[in-house]
């Protein structure tokens, strides 16, 4: 298999809402006078700000519709959809929680063929995206992909006016963002010297307490940000990130036409531009060629690079054949870099705009025949740690997190600093802490990698996917193509649940267990072991059967829960047909499956699903028994169950099932 296929951006779309305010306002709107120069230090005069009529997913789908009308695929050309943004602010004081915004703009979209899943990285989102769509597209999983996020933080802002005290609060960089959503579709570069040259990304988890964001004391969401800590690990780490990734594509310091950083404040900027300078030995970096985009737009988190690269793509300042430096960078702390090589792109996006060609007739797309669900290299689940439900006391999700990881470690051969990716798939987490991505907590808990001193050759790579109890499942199949496309050799997936509403209204839960779990994963040395295919299905038409939402306000922090009275009915029709197209593409009999591994959600549950797949009980793994839905971690605390009994043994072949709101059915063949 070739590997060294680049992945170029075929279209790319931006969306701004059109509501514009000063930094002179947002200060004055502050309850306690700030006296300090906020757009001296930071560069921003304005900022757009949604939230009247416009929210997180409506920002979302005007960027996903511009770049759908720029480019020559439709929605049903789409393989794979990832939604990055940080917030999910999508109504009037309204967080969604499940189903995801990816699953939403599958419906809207009309995406009908299209994996989906929502993952979540600080301001690194869009990129974590990209470098997870451009691994399925190294393995052939995929023909193409589509990234999109739409982040409405300003609410953040308005939180913030509340409750800042002083220019040396630690709430004061929420003042300096902006609303904003962008979105790409990527493929296959044509040709070689275009497109994504090189792509690095790594988390120094030491870090990650340096920004969170989470909910306030007045109901909404704050930010509480190290500014000054952040900027100095940030910057050190960002310069030298860059400088080895131009070293080992072999591009020389002055070959870049354009460097382009996270847009947070001028004076980081230019820190991190004399950072460069100072390790070149040379002022490789200046006004030139570094973009700062932030006179008219703030900081818009996930969004940043990309609105800079619409923006003066427009004023002509970046041209077709241009070559980038993305230096990328994230609380986390995540720090990345990507060499980028532009084809004619920008002469086709200005064209376009310029002949106002939104009702123009696309040019018919002449689809290459692939097989819609390739064998990728096989992985195996190496070790599973859980935790046994006596033990929990505390139910603060991050202990609970590092209870289950630490177990997996120590019944592994792999030592921590070994795990290349680590991967977040749970929903619900203490807090309802949204930034960092939860894994780089984890990350700096566990000590992976975390800190800008640990050695070049072991890196980690942490972020969340978040996508229902079928999150999991998700993330087993990220970290087979990333292990297959040689991104890494191991991978780490954990997940954690906590009931939010448990202390305040514990009339309203949700019904899961609080407990924690993971496994490592990586390429057994026998082919024949592990994961083989993975399917995920959806019925759209079931959307809202299971709805929750965070609803901020004046009173405590409330979850709503919405089930409809026949989920479970709804979900064994939806697992009934994945299961049957899963066993006809892999060329397997339901007879010849020796282990089902099922959704825990009850032992009625599990008995009605036996019932509609024919199927013998004994074949179905039963932990859950008299306790409440396993959710997320349904997986990893049946496999340890059927380790533990002797239920499976070399040769045999289990069917994994997940299904989550949406409705979606995750289904994956294990060999053991």
């Amino acid at each position: 298999m070739d590997l060294k296929q680049n992945t170029i951006i075929e279209s790319i779309g931006t969306y701004l809402p059109p509501q514009s305010f000063s930094t002179d306002e947002i200060l004055n709107g502050c309850k306690n006078k700030i006296h300090f120069s906020l757009e001296n230090i930071t560069g921003i005069k304005t900022r757009r700000m949604a939230g009247q009529n416009e929210f997180s997913i409506d920002l979302a789908r005007n960027a996903m519709a511009d770049c759908l009308e720029k480019s020559k695929y439709g929605p049903a050309d789409i393989d794979l959809l990832i939604c990055c943004n940080i917030s999910r602010y999508d109504d009037l004081g309204l967080i969604s929680f499940e189903p995801n915004t990816s699953i939403k703009l599958k419906k809207y979209f009309g995406l009908t063929d299209a994996i989906v899943f929502d993952i979540s990285n600080a301001c690194a989102g869009m990129f974590t995206g990209i470098y997870i769509i451009n691994a399925f597209i190294q393995t052939g999983a995929i023909r193409r992909g589509m990234v999109v996020s739409g982040e409405y933080i300003t609410h953040l802002t308005q939180t913030a006016q509340k409750e800042i005290e002083s220019f040396m609060d630690t709430r004061l960089a929420c003042l300096t963002l902006g609303d904003a959503a962008a979105a790409v579709i990527l493929e296959k570069a044509s040709e070689p010297q275009t497109g994504f040259q090189e792509f690095d990304l790594q988390t120094f988890g030491r870090y990650s307490p340096y920004c969170i964001a989470k909910t306030s004391e007045h109901g909404g969401m704050i930010m509480y940000t190290d500014s000054i800590n952040l900027t100095d690990v940030a910057v050190k780490s960002g310069a030298k990130h860059a400088m080895n990734v131009l070293q080992r594509a072999e591009w020389s310091p002055e070959s870049f036409q354009h460097l382009i950083m996270h847009q947070t404040s001028s004076i980081t900027l230019n820190s991190a531009s004399r950072e460069i300078n100072r390790l070149l030995k040379s002022k490789v970096c200046h006004n030139g060629n570094t973009i700062n985009n932030l006179e008219q737009r703030g900081n818009t988190a996930s969004t940043a690079h990309f609105i800079a690269i619409v923006d003066h793509i427009r004023n002509h300042r970046i041209n077709s054949g241009d070559r980038i430096v993305f230096s990328i960078s994230a609380s986390g702390l995540t720090t990345g870099t990507a060499l980028y090589v532009f084809d004619d792109l920008p002469d086709r996006l200005r064209q376009m705009e310029s002949k106002k060609s939104g009702s123009q007739k696309k040019t018919p797309v002449n689809h290459v025949s692939s097989d819609p669900n390739p064998v990728a290299r096989r992985i195996r689940i190496e070790s599973v740690g859980t935790i046994p439900a006596k033990t929990i006391s505390k139910k603060n999700s991050l202990e609970l997190l590092k209870c289950a990881a630490t177990s997996c470690l120590n019944k592994s051969s792999y030592e921590c600093s070994e795990i290349g990716v680590l991967i977040y798939s749970g929903v619900y987490r203490s807090e309802y802490i949204m930034e960092p991505a939860y894994a780089t907590l984890l990350a700096g808990e566990l000590d992976m990698n975390a800190a800008i001193s640990a050695p070049d050759n072991k890196k980690t790579l942490a972020f969340d996917i978040f996508n229902s109890s079928v999150g999991f499942l998700n993330a087993c199949y990220v970290a087979q193509q990333m292990v297959t496309a040689q991104n890494c050799k191991t991978a780490m997936i954990v997940a954690a649940e906590c009931e939010n509403n448990a202390d305040t209204f514990p009339d309203e839960m949700i019904g899961i267990c609080e407990t924690a779990s993971a496994l490592i994963l990586d390429a057994h040395p026998a082919t024949d072991k592990g994961f083989s295919r993975f399917l995920f299905r959806y019925d759209l038409e079931s959307l809202n059967a299971y709805t929750t939402y965070y609803a901020a306000g004046d009173a405590n922090p409330y979850l709503h829960v919405v089930k409809d009275s026949s989920l479970e009915a709804l979900y064994i029709a939806c697992i009934f047909p994945a299961v049957q197209e899963l066993l006809q593409i892999e060329g397997l009999d339901l007879d010849k499956i020796d282990r089902i591994f099922p959704p825990q959600i009850s032992s009625g549950f599990i008995i009605r699903l036996s019932e509609s797949l024919n199927l013998p009980r004994e074949k179905f793994v039963d932990v859950v028994g008299e306790g409440v839905d396993l959710f997320s971690s349904s997986l990893p605390f049946a496999l340890q169950h059927a380790h533990e009994k002797q239920l499976v043994k070399s040769g045999d072949i289990g069917l994994m099932i997940s299904v989550g709101s949406g409705i979606q059915v995750g289904c994956a063949i294990y060999h053991f």
